[in-house]
């Protein structure tokens, strides 16, 4: 009976030694498995950084800046806070960032690249223009430090609503076209769907130049749609497919005072004015006319009573004297002003006069001595008119013949 204790007891000793050394085959294999799993992980680490870097696409670090203001002498300043344009497109970086020293930039193009947020920018307080179309963005944020901020584009993203602007009161151009705003699902077309988006998004844009609001669904909706616009955004300059005039503008607010019948006075008062206008630039330009003659007869009538004529007035009027200088300086400068090229055509042209001359035929009671003194008149005497024909005009002649 104690045998099968005694061994049961040895088989449960040596079971808990079984035990033990388990446990620790299991702890060196945990160990050997997790040294595999990091060594992958830095190897896949590695493998991805390599393949990143074979697309062209980097970090956005202070050294690849620097080698951006290497790169281009003619463009970019060495000292960073000198500079104030930059151009990052195509570059593939992931993050806006390391822009702290460009504190003079005025222009950003950072288009085409993987910035899934605005960031960066507090200390760019002198930035006007920013360039984000085809981003990954999706909110708009991040430029409280850009008061000056007057254009930017925002085209081609992933952003979902209108929002982050109102410390912008320099905005003159936004253009988001393209993105998700007021539906998460399309990728292609805004689709505004709220027309409350007037009062309370584009009304408060008091430097507000261009908008294109064209295909959104709230277009629809907005009562009057161009005109109201055009009433409520006073420096409105461009409104989706062609400009706000003037006289668009006073049509508009007429109408949001007293409807159709206001606006149609107020069209019928600037087609008055317009023809009142015009009848006045008619009006001077018929005054001009007459004072010009009046002057002229005036001058002509005292000159008739005067002694003098034009050449020995004493009194030398300011046409004459800038005749006269005109005149001295044409002498002072004869030489340079000399057209060699046209006095050797003339002297071309009277020699072939001359010749021509002397091959017309003459009658018998003339002699050679006349012939000779009348070549050489000929020759001293400059011919004033060219009578000759050029061929194809004979040719013509011919045909019409």
């Amino acid at each position: 009976v104690q045998n099968p204790v005694r061994s049961s007891a040895q088989f449960g000793g040596s079971a808990m030694s079984t035990s033990d050394l388990d446990r620790a085959l299991h702890a060196s294999v945990l160990k050997r498995e997790a040294a595999k799993e990091a060594e992958f992980r830095v190897a896949r680490q590695k493998h991805e950084e390599e393949v990143r870097l074979g697309f062209g696409a980097t970090d956005m670090t202070k050294a690849e800046l620097k080698k951006l203001i290497d790169s281009d002498r003619r463009l970019y300043y060495r000292s960073e806070e000198l500079n104030d344009k930059l151009f990052i497109q195509y570059k593939g970086w992931k993050e806006l960032k390391n822009l702290e020293g460009w504190t003079g930039l005025k222009a950003l193009y950072a288009e085409c690249n993987a910035f899934d947020r605005i960031s960066g920018l507090s200390l760019c307080r002198n930035l006007r223009s920013l360039f984000l179309q085809e981003n990954c963005i999706k909110r708009i944020e991040g430029l409280e430090g850009c008061p000056l901020l007057w254009n930017l584009n925002l085209n081609n993203n992933f952003i979902e609503r209108i929002e982050g602007l109102a410390h912008l009161r320099s905005l003159n151009t936004l253009t988001i076209q393209k993105n998700k705003i007021g539906f998460s699902g399309d990728v292609q077309d805004n689709k505004i769907w709220d027309p409350d988006v007037l009062p309370e998004v584009f009304v408060r844009m008091a430097d507000l130049r261009v908008l294109y609001l064209k295909g959104n669904p709230c277009a629809k909706k907005i009562p009057n749609y161009r005109k109201g616009i055009t009433a409520v955004c006073e420096n409105l300059k461009y409104l989706d497919d062609r400009p706000v005039f003037p006289e668009d503008r006073r049509a508009a607010e007429a109408f949001n005072r007293g409807g159709l019948e206001e606006e149609r006075a107020e069209r019928r008062r600037i087609k008055e004015e317009e023809s009142a206008k015009h009848e006045r630039n008619m009006k001077a330009f018929q005054d001009m006319i007459e004072n010009v003659r009046r002057e002229k007869r005036e001058r002509d009538s005292m000159r008739e009573e005067d002694k003098y004529t034009n050449a020995s007035d004493p009194v030398i009027s300011t046409e004459q004297r800038m005749r006269q200088q005109v005149e001295r300086w044409k002498e002072e400068h004869a030489d340079e002003i000399k057209d060699d090229a046209r006095e050797h055509a003339e002297r071309c042209l009277s020699a072939d006069d001359r010749t021509k001359d002397l091959e017309t035929p003459r009658s018998g009671g003339e002699d050679v001595e006349n012939v000779q003194s009348e070549t050489n008149g000929l020759e001293e005497k400059e011919c004033s008119k060219d009578n000759r024909k050029l061929v194809y005009e004979d040719i013509w002649d011919d045909k019409v013949l």
